[in-house]
């Protein structure tokens, strides 16, 4: 975006902020220590809004509660803007400020385009890989562009302290919500890699699933033959996906059983299967016992895989991002 826009924009934005910032006094700073304390206690209270809504993102399903997450975010956002908007630069120095406040108006933009994108895709991701590929696409590159406008204020806040002789520490808190939000995005990245290959194989069995209730053989071959791909597809991609940080294989693992299992049952035993659904109508007492023996060993071990993966994932999850309820 050019630099005009972009400031013509934030000025609109900021006229409608400073209306909603309820006239709060911006203090007038004679020390450039509390000046930077300043920006970054505004960044510290966006920083705790944006972890209420990836914490809600990843242990909701509730996409109301998530958007409304979401909304808050945009709502701190849009009155820290405002107090910048209203804060003077120290000492002519306007590089931080002006960092800080640009930095601002991208993170609104990231939450009031990108993430709705995201909560948008989150209510049709589960129709099709391609769907949740998306999915897992958008929140990946909103979660880059947050990544790249924190450096930029961190830069900047560099250069404000050598500029004024000061000697900065990152703050506590401030470094502990980044290093939260490092984590989680390590997290959604290794976990995107493996859900997207055990979806593949949910979407592909549904369809094999769905054509045996049917007792359509055409389909139910087709259905095979397509599992068979997914399976394949997804053995190769979780065999590029190593250890989480070097040590933690379970989840990985439990979803290459998944797809060991699945892709040989549609390599071997589907194929008998699908003979005996093209006799439906003639078959004999032997086959009759064949055919519901196989129902009763796929469900029994469909559980017992499903179960395995299911507890494997929730573990990951759990063990990786905690709840945030600061």
């Amino acid at each position: 975006m050019k630099k005009n826009a972009t400031l013509a924009a934030l000025a609109a934005l900021l006229l409608a902020g400073a209306a909603q910032a309820q006239q709060v006094a911006v203090p007038t700073f004679t020390d450039p220590g509390a000046y930077n304390n300043y920006i970054v206690g505004e960044q510290r209270e966006l920083l705790k809004k944006n972890l209420r809504y990836i914490s809600k993102s990843a242990h909701s399903d509730n996409e109301k509660k998530i958007a409304n997450r979401r909304l808050d975010v945009v709502k701190q956002n849009e009155l820290a803007l405002a107090r910048l908007a209203r804060l003077k630069a120290y000492d002519g120095d306007k590089d931080f400020k002006d960092k800080a406040t640009e930095a601002l108006y991208q993170q609104l933009k990231v939450y009031s385009v990108d993430y709705k994108q995201v909560d948008f895709l989150a209510a049709t991701r589960t129709q099709s890989y391609e769907n949740m590929e998306a999915y897992f696409r958008a929140m990946e590159v909103a979660e880059g562009k947050l990544a790249a406008v924190n450096d930029s204020v961190n830069a900047a806040q560099q250069r404000f302290a050598r500029h004024h002789a000061m000697t900065i520490s990152r703050d506590p808190e401030v470094e502990r919500l980044d290093k939260y939000i490092e984590a989680v995005s390590a997290v959604n990245a290794y976990q995107h890699q493996v859900y997207l290959a055990e979806f593949r194989l949910e979407k592909a069995n549904a369809r094999v699933s769905d054509a045996l209730a049917a007792q359509d053989a055409a389909a139910f071959e087709t259905a095979r033959q397509q599992l068979v791909e997914d399976a394949k597809a997804a053995q190769t991609a979780l065999a590029a996906v190593p250890a989480f940080q070097g040590k933690d294989a379970l989840y990985r693992d439990a979803t290459r059983r998944m797809a060991d299992f699945y892709g040989g049952l549609a390599a071997n035993q589907y194929v008998r299967v699908k003979e005996l659904v093209e006799k439906k109508n003639t078959l004999s007492k032997a086959e009759a016992t064949e055919f519901n023996s196989f129902v009763a060993f796929y469900n029994k071990e469909s559980q017992r895989v499903g179960q395995a993966y299911n507890q494997a994932a929730n573990a990951f999850q759990a063990t990786y991002i905690p709840v945030f309820n600061d």
